[in-house]
């Protein structure tokens, strides 16, 4: 599994459990606010400050715990966090950068600037509405900016929409500010919601994450990929290795498909073989929604298979929600490993 080297990713560990809004700078571990920007800090294990808050209602993509900031407010007034990285990045190695937004379903715009400042040393607390871009890149030596070049608007109100790009790092980057940097007037926004109040844009994050970019990563997929030639076990427990769904989400993902075309190939060249799919989840949410997810997911991969020409009668699909973990679900790495598909090949 890639190395996520951003400490504290989705905002789980605290000083204390949040009881008023704007708390996010003194209260979250390994995170600040880098401006006179009020960024705030919400969960679950408060009744103040959790899912239901004063944007609207929302849970945490995974845990507990997640931020809320204004990427547009009146006056140019912004909100941002600052991350730490735990080690600094290699010079010329290529990183994944991602984070997860979700637009608050109150508020009145959605916008498609946003940007990353990676930076040496923090950017201290400051009495600026706004981190002035111009004025860091020219008295910070170590500091490079990434605007993020969306082609639509971040308007996803119920879930969390996923924002990830390249990057080749300089070599000095410790640090990293995560906002829109634009004043109001050279922000590209669309109006999604009419309020009384001043017009405004406003995201939750949760799961951030820099993890080095393998070349190799692809090549070792294909190496796992099932082939008609291979001999596989009847009886036998698989795991698809790269066969992956979106937080609390049962669509295939586009890389997903791969190995399910060679599990397809080799069925079909096998065709006195039955395959049984298992779906299962790790322990967030619900038993009872964890048991429908984990079910949803083995049925998609049994539809995938079949609309590849597979014979339903061939197919069984059953979840177990979080009944059988293969590993803690106490770490992101643990729950990463239980949300999984199985599958086990019958001979009749």
């Amino acid at each position: 599994m890639s190395q996520n080297l951003v400490l504290n990713p989705s905002f789980e560990e605290y000083k204390t459990c949040p009881s008023l809004i704007g708390g996010f700078n003194h209260n979250v571990l390994d995170w600040n606010t880098p401006n006179i920007g009020t960024t705030d800090y919400f969960n679950s294990c408060s009744k103040e400050i959790g899912n239901i808050n004063f944007f609207g209602n929302q849970k945490a993509r995974t845990g507990k715990g997640y931020g809320g900031m204004y990427a547009m407010a009146p006056e140019n007034y912004k909100e941002y966090v600052q991350g730490e990285l735990s080690n600094t990045l290699t010079a010329e190695k290529k990183y994944t950068f991602t984070f997860y937004i979700s637009l608050a379903e109150n508020c009145s715009h959605a916008i498609r600037d946003l940007g990353v400042l990676f930076l040496k040393e923090p950017l201290k607390e400051n009495s600026d509405k706004y981190i002035n871009l111009n004025k860091v890149l020219n008295t910070k030596q170590n500091s490079h900016f990434v605007l993020i070049n969306s082609q639509d608007y971040y308007s996803e109100k119920v879930g969390w929409e996923q924002v990830t790009f390249e990057y080749i790092a300089k070599g000095f980057e410790s640090y990293f500010i995560i906002g829109n940097f634009d004043k109001n007037s050279k922000i590209s926004k669309i109006k999604v919601h009419n309020s009384k109040d001043p017009d405004a844009s406003y995201y939750y994050i949760d799961d951030v994450s820099v993890e080095p970019f393998e070349t190799e990563k692809q090549a070792s997929i294909e190496s796992n990929l099932i082939s008609e030639n291979q001999e596989l076990e009847n009886d036998k427990v698989y795991t698809l290795q790269n066969v992956l769904f979106d937080f609390d989400k049962h669509n295939l993902i586009a890389s997903s498909k791969a190995e399910l075309t060679q599990l397809y190939n080799y069925l079909n060249a096998n065709k006195r073989l039955q395959i049984e799919i298992y779906g299962h989840t790790d322990d967030v949410g619900t038993q009872k929604r964890n048991d429908e997810l984990s079910l949803l997911r083995a049925k998609e991969v049994a539809l995938y298979l079949i609309s590849k020409g597979l014979r339903p009668e061939r197919i069984t699909a059953t979840g177990y929600g979080n009944k059988f973990p293969v590993a803690n679900n106490d770490t992101e790495a643990g729950r990463a490993l239980n949300r999984r598909v199985e599958f086990k090949l019958i001979f009749k």
